[in-house]
């Protein structure tokens, strides 16, 4: 009985939008919901939760997307959010991290599915734009810049590092003393990744680039000596 109810009132809702011509329209009350012109008969559709109509585009077009791409005017009204955990509150669209103080990180949720994405140092995530921004435009408050440790625990030190040139490095390099091919780039002074030189080669920590093990006394016999 009340599918029947929920189906007559959808049924009822698309008699009264007059369609202008063929093609796809927005409701002028709801962003999510749209119609479906095509001689003379209307249907009633709805985007997927977290996506809004796109009326920007010519009425044959028939498509959705983000909120911060098409503008939903104020006061208009949404479809109920279908949240899929803390990290998605509905189950499309780029939304904040749920610590507060965590200002780089943010999720991409697709059908319910987030994917955690960072942006790069010195930006901050802004929802209303679903793009990261300055810091410094103050787009967000309360952010805390954390320290990034890897999974074998290595983080970047706060020191400054000199190349054999005389220039001081902005992305720095540490020795891996667990592999002899492997080092730490710790980009910008600050988020570490590992690397590793080509076959062949190992780091050197004293040049800071990568070299023959012959040039490395505690490395010279990493490679196999029948080693191609």
């Amino acid at each position: 009985m009340q599918r029947l109810l929920a189906l007559l009132f959808l049924g009822a809702a698309s008699a009264q939008f007059n369609c202008p011509d063929d093609g796809f329209y927005r409701d002028p009350n709801q962003c999510d919901k749209y119609y479906d012109c095509y001689r003379g008969e209307v249907k009633e559709k709805m985007c997927p939760d977290g996506l809004v109509f796109d009326d920007t585009q010519p009425p044959k077009v028939e498509q959705c997307n983000y909120p911060f791409i098409v503008q939903c005017p104020d006061g208009a009204l949404l479809q109920p959010a279908l949240p899929s955990g803390i990290e998605c509150p509905r189950q499309n669209g780029y939304f904040e991290h749920e610590d507060p103080s965590n200002c780089r990180e943010y999720y991409e949720c697709t059908t319910g599915l987030p994917v955690l994405r960072e942006c790069a140092r010195g930006l901050v995530f802004d929802e209303f734009t679903g793009t990261c921004q300055w810091q410094s435009a103050g787009f967000r408050s309360g952010c805390v810049d954390r320290v990034h440790v890897l999974a074998d625990g290595f983080s970047c030190p706060n020191s400054t590092q000199i190349h054999t040139n005389g220039q001081e490095l902005d992305h720095k390099r540490y020795v891996n003393p667990n592999d002899c091919r492997f080092f730490y780039v710790c980009q910008d002074g600050k988020d570490p990744r590992e690397v590793g030189c080509p076959q062949g080669t190992v780091f050197n920590g004293e040049k800071l680039i990568c070299d023959a093990p012959e040039n490395v006394l505690e490395c010279a016999n990493y490679y196999p000596a029948d080693f191609n």
